[in-house]
């Protein structure tokens, strides 16, 4: 990977449009259904009602969060 990433890497673009198929699909498959995200949104995360700014305030947090890893591994966001 090291050398196609030396011999490709200028000519390579990460693109991440995907979060609901590439991360909850992928990695919290617990999360597939409505009734578990009621679940996580309830009893894990603690908020009696999941509204518009429950959710505004997770998407916000996520993308602060991924800002910040893509600055702390000099990744370029476009």
């Amino acid at each position: 990977m090291e050398v196609f990433t030396r011999l490709f890497g200028s000519l390579l673009l990460f693109v991440y449009h995907c979060f609901d198929r590439v991360v909850i699909s992928g990695y919290l498959s617990g999360l597939s259904r409505p009734g578990q995200v009621a679940h996580f949104f309830h009893d894990v995360v603690g908020e009696p009602v999941i509204d518009k700014t429950v959710l505004s305030r997770r998407t916000n947090e996520y993308r602060d969060w991924v800002e910040a890893f893509a600055r702390n591994q000099d990744v370029p966001i476009e």
